[in-house]
């Protein structure tokens, strides 16, 4: 079997080499969606900001892009609250993003700093 030209640790830190970065979007592309969630979902731990951005490239469906959200949600990195708003928010529209949020079982960090980065979105829809 052979190797995939590029793996999720390759990414760690972005290395500001746009050509690499560029080939790795158009690879991303060429996968099954199904491998596309899969190599984002790994980067995730590495380097969240960037698995990111590859979700807003990397032309997943809506659910796709719903599922990725309710997983990272789950984990509760806390100090991702603020990419996930301005990231995912536009891509799923508004509604589809806090009813997302809304039910998903959030830690008591990730509550609060959804909250915080959302100016009291989050506690306003909770009542």
């Amino acid at each position: 079997m052979k190797a995939p030209p590029f793996t999720p640790e390759q990414f760690e830190t972005l290395s500001g080499k746009s050509n690499t970065e560029t080939q790795l979007r158009k690879w991303l592309r060429s996968l099954p969606s199904s491998d596309r969630v899969d190599f984002i979902r790994r980067l995730w731990s590495l380097n969240y900001r960037f698995a990111l951005s590859l979700v807003r490239s990397s032309q997943l469906s809506l659910q796709e892009v719903s599922s990725l959200l309710r997983h990272w949600l789950l984990l509760g990195q806390h100090n991702a609250a603020q990419r996930l708003i301005s990231d995912l928010e536009p891509l799923l529209g508004k509604e589809r993003f806090w009813r997302i949020v809304q039910e998903a079982e959030l830690s008591p960090a990730m509550r609060e700093f959804l909250n915080y980065h959302s100016h009291g979105e989050l506690e306003r829809r909770n009542g």
